[in-house]
């Protein structure tokens, strides 16, 4: 499975997903977090390694949307207890790549030998507990479907575990500011100057090894790659992604336009993205507590 260049999807309806066992192999809105080289994405090996945009202050982590799973997850388990199911929450394990490795396309040199432009999709340890559970047990907890068949978002034990990481009257997960805020700023650093001008010069690049693309969104977006595995041409043009990328430092002349644009829009609502951080954090103690892995 092939993972897209941008945080696109909600990380808050991943999280729930994965906690009624519907879980996706991309979480979507995530940004890197800091970690040791491993075998799936080394950071030596990374065009993105030292590189964090200024939303992640306000965004949400892979690492901590697994944290709220978690918690939500232990939440769940115990008030299904209470109303008198077993639920045993889905657990699997995500391959260790950052976002930013692909946020601008192939970054790894590592990935790009092993994956090309595939994203290793994740391992279920087990089969979830909701597709094992009856109707009323489905119901105590995700809650009565809705009128249109969507499932209520802040029904059952799925909707207790939301309000408690959340805290009173505040929403669960991601805020919506921030979210916008990290996709728009990818989607208009791909019209500036600047970055058409990497993207031209990338595409020199990539033309002199043999390769003809206007920008690493059309190499990723190549239907050739669309198989289920990175065949041999996929690698072999991965590859030459990223050292065009480093030889014409397009990497961080992307980062540096986006970075400037998402700073000024957070400096000019100083006041709404401190109360969206300070939300952030609150949540993520809560669910350290959930978790008994408070200090």
């Amino acid at each position: 499975m092939r993972k897209t260049t941008t945080a696109t999807t909600t990380a808050l309806l991943t999280c729930v997903l994965l906690v009624t066992g519907c879980g996706s192999g991309d979480t979507g809105e995530t940004t890197p977090s800091p970690r040791q080289d491993n075998s799936v994405a080394p950071e030596s090996s990374s065009l993105t390694a030292d590189l964090a945009l200024p939303a992640e202050n306000y965004i949400f982590s892979e690492a901590e949307i697994a944290q709220l799973t978690r918690a939500m997850s232990s939440i769940a388990r115990t008030c299904m207890k209470e109303a008198g199911f077993t639920y045993r929450p889905e657990t699997g394990q995500s391959p260790d790549i950052g976002v930013m490795d692909r946020r601008y396309g192939v970054a790894n040199s590592s990935t790009a030998q092993t994956y090309g432009y595939h994203f290793p999709s994740p391992k279920a340890d087990r089969k979830s507990g909701a597709t094992s559970l009856s109707e009323a047990g489905r119901v105590a907890l995700g809650g009565k479907p809705l009128a249109d068949g969507r499932l209520d978002p802040d029904g059952g034990c799925i909707g207790e575990a939301k309000r408690r990481l959340a805290g009173s009257d505040a929403e669960f997960g991601p805020d919506d500011t921030a979210r916008k805020l990290n996709m728009e700023s990818y989607a208009r650093s791909q019209k500036d100057p600047r970055v058409l001008a990497a993207f031209r010069t990338w595409s020199a690049c990539m033309a002199e090894k043999g390769y003809r693309y206007d920008s690493p969104m059309d190499a990723i977006d190549d239907p050739a790659f669309a198989d289920e595995k990175a065949n041999a041409t996929e690698i072999s043009t991965a590859r030459a992604d990223v050292e065009c990328k480093e030889k014409t430092g397009l990497v961080r002349t992307w980062f540096d336009v986006e970075s400037a644009w998402q700073r000024t829009e957070i400096e000019k609502d100083a006041e709404v993205f401190d109360g969206i951080e300070r939300h952030k954090t609150d949540q993520l103690k809560r669910a350290a507590a959930e978790l008994g892995e408070s200090d």
